[in-house]
């Protein structure tokens, strides 16, 4: 217990050996959550406690991995692979498929991706005639509110709002009938259901709160209603529950998190004990106080002053330029100042961060012709690409039957020449077969009709060959054997063959395919089943992704992006009205009081330096004359003096010459 207390500093020693009851952990950027509730997990297993009972769940797989690598080198792999750590989704999940039949649900259930669950809304719109009233993007986010909500048929009666009351009522229970058919759950529903099945049936509630008596929150303000709901539920009984989080960094509104969240939970268990991390081991003091004096004038805030005993050698620089082009061409000069005065400096440890993707062009261009090498994080989602979808389909089809997205997708290609006619006939057919209550597949419907069409047949005497043993496969490495097969012997090998442009295309595709096929016998599971490499390819995307090469290169990404992450150097541009408050958030004070959070949240990334830069001239597409001259951030007025460095372009530059220039031939002609 001495190994475990030793490095921690009091507060979170009291947070750590706080084992029972509930207990509010308000953890500041940069105090070490990680490594408290890691401690505290282990302490709780010296002191006794069995760790089979402990859940801990964060928001990424990501940090649930970083968690359980540093709990396995605290208290060794076999008693911390015994800890539940996990996702919010994994972890409801895995009581879903657990208890499958308590929540009315078929065992091999499949998890529709987002282009399914859209197709299905898309046919719900249609057949309720709302194509002219509602599109099908606000569609899917009130089918997203009202589940995160739980709402059910009598909180829809209940709605003064006719719309939503019954036209939204009504396409909300469709859509949902439509995924039950083809035996899929969608994304919101994995919490969803399970907490409506806690709530319809108390005994299941009861055995799951036996085994899981001990409840652990990371990154808790970033908790949606449902979310807290299934805390509150699984620890009504035990009361013991952790949660650890920051009001202050809670900025994904968007998708239900609010930093009320915090105040609930105390609301909800009045006897939790509360503790204050504010030793902050990541930033310089001056940027440190930078971000405090920000964050202080919200008012939806619990309050805390984060301290730190780095060395503070520089103060905060902001920087005005003329235009985009010149904050390119300030933060390259001020990269290249920092490599000549530290020749052994990386350049993964710079960090450019924006608001929006589009600010990075202008940095890319000037990289480009000064050669600074840097990587963008983002763009073009691995998982839709075209020959990744095609290859889980395989997966997906053979695990569930009745996938009939699946099956659309992969059984025409290559081209056999089945259309959209046949198609749809097949789709009558199984739906028709439902209605008389008969057992019939998607797979089986097509089988039987098979003699009428020649594609439907050669595709079936494939998938009969190969698909049978993708779903007897019971080991990883067998899994990825046979959906090789399927891969090379039903179509999609020969599809990217016939449709790239050219061999090296191809080769690039198919490199693709054989990357997840080699990803996939090497996941770490505890079953190697069909359904765990199926669950992971729906909640832990991440492991199938190739890793982007960021060695020796400077890191570009948005705020949002950077949550989570630190580097010694970081260059914050475009902190003008309009982008960072964002022009959408301008006309409410919670939007207001996020977009101080986000400018905090990356004030905060910076570990030794920080440089903050805005434009008195941005193109801005079509804008107006208020567009293209943006005013500097309202924000910055809140950093004392004292600790910034304020710079200008120097008159003699490149860029203001050239814009003096202009301005001059401008008044000629006016």
């Amino acid at each position: 217990m001495d190994y475990i207390l030793k490095s921690l500093n009091e507060e979170q020693k009291k947070a750590v050996t706080s084992s029972h009851g509930a207990l509010l952990v308000l953890a500041g950027a940069g105090t070490g959550k990680t490594k408290v509730i890691t401690s505290r997990i282990a302490w709780m297993i010296h002191d006794g406690i069995r760790p089979e009972s402990i859940v801990a769940v964060s928001f990424t797989n990501k940090a649930a991995k970083e968690m359980q690598a540093r709990l396995c080198s605290m208290i060794g792999e076999k008693a911390a692979r015994k800890v539940e750590l996990s996702t919010f989704h994994s972890f409801a999940l895995k009581i879903l498929r657990q208890y499958h039949n308590e929540f009315n649900l078929q065992k091999n259930f499949s998890i529709a991706d987002e282009n399914e669950s859209l197709n299905l809304l898309r046919e719900s719109i249609k057949e309720h005639n709302l194509e002219e009233i509602l599109s099908l993007q606000s569609a899917a986010q009130k089918i997203s509110f009202y589940k995160d909500n739980l709402f059910t048929n009598e909180d829809f009666n209940k709605q003064k709002n006719v719309f939503d009351g019954k036209i939204i009522s009504k396409l909300f229970h469709s859509y949902n009938r439509r995924l039950r058919l083809f035996n899929l759950v969608d994304f919101d529903d994995i919490v969803y259901l399970t907490v409506l099945g806690f709530k319809n049936n108390p005994i299941l509630l009861k055995t799951v709160q036996e085994a899981f008596s001990f409840l652990m929150v990371d990154e808790y303000q970033d908790t949606s209603f449902s979310q807290f709901q299934l805390i509150c539920m699984l620890s009504s009984k035990s009361r013991n529950v952790c949660v650890v989080g920051d009001d202050d960094q809670s900025i994904y509104s968007w998708r239900g998190a609010r930093p009320s969240i915090i105040s609930d939970f105390l609301k909800t268990f009045p006897e939790a004990r509360k503790v204050t991390l504010e030793q902050n081991y990541r930033c310089s003091p001056n940027i440190l106080n930078a971000a405090n004096s920000v964050i202080r004038e919200n008012t939806e805030r619990l309050g805390k002053e984060l301290w730190s005993e780095q060395p503070n050698l520089h103060p905060v620089v902001i920087q005005s330029c003329e235009n985009e082009r010149d904050e390119a061409l300030y933060v390259t000069e001020n990269i290249e100042s920092l490599k000549r005065n530290q020749p052994q400096l990386n350049y993964e440890n710079i960090a450019i961060l924006v608001r929006s993707n589009s600010q990075s062009i202008p940095i890319e261009q000037v990289f480009i012709e000064k050669k600074i090498p840097y990587t963008i994080h983002g763009g073009t989602p691995f998982f839709d690409r075209k020959e990744v979808r095609d290859l889980f389909s395989y997966l997906k089809l053979a695990y569930n039957p009745n996938d009939m997205n699946s099956l659309f997708r992969i059984m025409n290609i290559p081209a056999r020449g089945i259309g959209i006619s046949t198609l749809e006939k097949i789709k009558e057919q199984y739906i028709k077969n439902k209605k008389n209550q008969s057992q019939d597949t998607i797979i089986s419907t097509i089988q039987k009709l098979s003699h009428t069409h020649k594609g439907i047949s050669e595709f079936v005497n494939y998938w009969n060959a190969f698909g049978e043993k993708l779903k007897n496969s019971e080991r990883k490495v067998d899994i990825s054997s046979a959906l090789r097969d399927c891969y090379e012997n039903i179509g999609l090998k020969k599809d990217i063959l016939m449709s790239s442009a050219n061999m090296q295309i191809a080769q690039f595709r198919m490199d693709i395919v054989n990357r997840v096929l080699q990803v996939i016998e090497k996941l770490d599971l505890e079953t190697e089943s069909l359904e765990s490499v199926i669950d992971a390819l729906h909640l832990d995307k991440t492991r199938f992704d190739i890793a982007q090469e960021t060695t020796n290169k400077v890191q570009v990404m948005t705020i949002h992006s950077s949550k989570g992450l630190e580097f010694p150097y970081v260059f914050l541009i475009g902190v003008e009205d309009g982008i960072l408050p964002h022009e959408k958030s301008l006309d409410l004070e919670s939007g207001i009081q996020e977009e101080r959070r986000l400018f905090y949240v990356a004030i905060t990334r910076a570990k030794y330096r920080l440089f903050i830069s805005h434009c008195g001239f941005r193109k801005k597409g079509r804008a107006s004359t208020k567009d293209m001259e943006p005013k500097p951030s309202r924000f910055l007025s809140a950093i004392p003096m004292e600790l910034i460095e304020y710079k200008q372009t120097d008159p003699n530059s490149e860029e203001a010459k050239r814009m003096d220039a202009a301005r001059k031939l401008f008044e000629l002609f006016r």
